[in-house]
């Protein structure tokens, strides 16, 4: 029998030749002097100051020994991959992957590359973006960016509330000052505007041709929408003397002015005791409707007025719907909550206090709550209070800026928690019951946009944050329950120049940051609104 062929040469000893000794068959192909070794995959998602470490085998082939440097090629935009160079006497190499929050999500095919002593390999590499934990939502618009076309001149956003359905609204004012128009604008879920609101998605209300703006909304458990602000109108009507009042509005689900508010959806209410506005709106346990701001009489004095659901003056409250108090300066009524016996808490600001901060409690019926007291003790910071939340237990929780010297250089956001009787808690932040935060470390400037209670009790704030060279950002701290921990601290810069002046958390978790933007080559600011991922 013929053996069968089998194109391999055989030795006079009958031998198989083997490649460089390894004992495998020769097959034509030589082994490449380089080869790596490692994961098929790598999964990035933002967080600040933390790259992720990939290793890497390198491989050899005697008698190659050369230095050899790895690199990362068809990198998406916003991720990068540092080189790093191993030497000859090692294998073993880590490569460090770092991802910004503009980042797009998903699969992405990249190659890891090695080149040294005149060669080369290539290993096929995934990698897998993911958001991170209160980062930027990239998927938001334009890499995070929502820059909405109201279709109305010369807006300007002053607070936002956030809907059971993942809508957002947006409040503030249209034209230029003196001739304002309220501006109320809901946004779907992805931030465009709502087809369903208004006129695409925006609402402008002329009160009486003059003067009229939004400072504060809610959204009422039945959709309908409530904001307040000031106005300038006749007493009573367009007709008479005018100068600004207070203003309430209350707008229908789909936009329409409410009429069952007063017979028009507009109430707006002249205070004898001369110029108002209201910076607050909430409504308490019996739908009557809290309003809190300032009324100027030979001072500035802190004012809270009570509507009945109907938008009548709810005489059960001083009488009159109206309360004022004055501290012994000027005052003025920043935000406001009630509580279930509906009691009625105001935080703002008064020039006869140390440290500026006000708090005062009045009594369901429009008196001043005798055994609520609230006395800074210091001098520094000077508090200008933005929010103020009622807390499970009972205590209060104050959100605002606080100024650290005179000329205001150094200011940051400020956290003040206290009883309920309006003490500072001394157990908040180590004994204090007031802490400062920045967004950026060692560099105090960061004004409060906004804060949430999350679910466990912590506290996230965002903020206006301006870095060592001032340019801005929106800034986003974290921070423990008790306050004495900062659990996450980063700031975000936009493309262009923002102005974050309003924070509102999501029915999904996630936190809304909306303000003014000046884009990048434009000359004026804009409305714009970004997401943070949820806690």
């Amino acid at each position: 029998m013929t053996p069968r062929d089998s194109g391999v040469p055989e030795t006079d000893s009958g031998v198989i030749e083997t490649d460089a000794g390894t004992g495998e068959p020769d097959s034509g192909v030589s082994i490449p002097a380089i080869t790596l070794e490692g994961s098929g995959e790598v999964t990035l998602e933002f967080a600040p100051g933390a790259p992720v470490d990939f290793p890497v085998q390198v491989v050899r082939k005697e008698p190659f020994s050369a230095d050899v440097t790895l690199s990362v090629v068809d990198l998406p935009p916003h991720v990068k991959a540092v080189p790093v160079t191993v030497p000859g006497t090692e294998t073993a190499a880590l490569l460090s992957f770092t991802v910004d929050e503009f980042a797009a999500y998903g699969r992405f095919p990249v190659k890891l590359v090695a080149v040294g002593g005149g060669e080369q390999a290539e290993l096929a590499l995934t990698v897998i973006v993911n958001h991170g934990q209160a980062a930027l939502d990239s998927s938001f618009g334009n890499e995070g960016v929502v820059a909405p076309d109201l279709g109305q001149p010369a807006v300007r956003i002053n607070n936002m509330a956030a809907q059971p359905d993942g809508k957002w609204v947006l409040v503030g004012s249209t034209g230029s000052t003196g001739l304002r128009d309220v501006l109320v604008a809901r946004l779907l879920a992805d931030g465009t505007p709502d087809p369903d609101f208004g006129t695409k998605g925006v609402v402008v209300t002329d009160v009486c041709g003059g003067d009229d703006y939004v400072d504060a909304v809610t959204v009422l458990s039945d959709g309908r929408i409530l904001v307040a602000g000031g106005a300038v109108y006749g007493a009573g009507s367009c007709s008479g003397t005018k100068y600004q009042g207070a203003l309430f509005i209350r707008y229908t689900a789909a936009g329409a002015l409410d009429t069952t508010f007063g017979g028009t959806g507009v109430r707006a209410f002249q205070i004898s005791a001369g110029v108002a506005t209201l910076h607050a709106v909430t409504v308490d346990s019996q739908g009557r409707i809290v309003g809190a701001g300032t009324v100027k009489n030979t001072d500035l004095d802190l004012m809270v007025m009570r509507l009945t659901p109907t938008g009548e003056q709810d005489k059960s409250f001083s009488s009159d719907g109206l309360a004022w108090m004055d501290l012994g300066d000027d005052e003025d009524g920043m935000a406001v909550v009630t509580q279930s016996d509906d009691k009625v808490v105001v935080t703002g600001t008064s020039t006869a206090s140390a440290n500026l901060l006000a708090l005062v409690r009045f009594n369901a019926d429009g008196t001043k709550d005798s055994g609520f007291s609230y006395a800074s003790g210091f001098s520094y910071p000077k508090v200008t209070p933005r929010t103020l939340h009622l807390l499970p237990d009972g205590k209060l929780l104050v959100g605002g800026k606080g100024v650290f010297n005179s000329g205001g250089a150094t200011y940051a956001a400020v956290l003040a928690r206290m009883t309920k009787s309006g003490a500072l808690d001394t157990s908040f932040e180590s004994q204090m019951g007031l802490r400062s935060y920045s967004a950026v470390t060692n560099t105090a400037k960061d004004t409060l946009a906004g804060t949430a209670i999350l679910p466990g009790g912590e506290v996230v704030l965002a903020t206006w944050s301006k870095d060592a060279a001032d340019a801005p950002g929106v800034g986003l701290i974290h921070v423990s329950a008790d306050g004495r921990t900062v659990l996450r601290a980063h700031r975000t810069d936009l493309s262009g120049d923002e102005r974050p002046v309003c924070a509102a958390l999501g029915v999904d978790g996630t936190l809304g940051v909306a303000g003014m933007r000046t884009a990048s080559g434009q000359s004026s600011e804009r409305p714009f609104m970004t997401r943070f991922w949820p806690y």
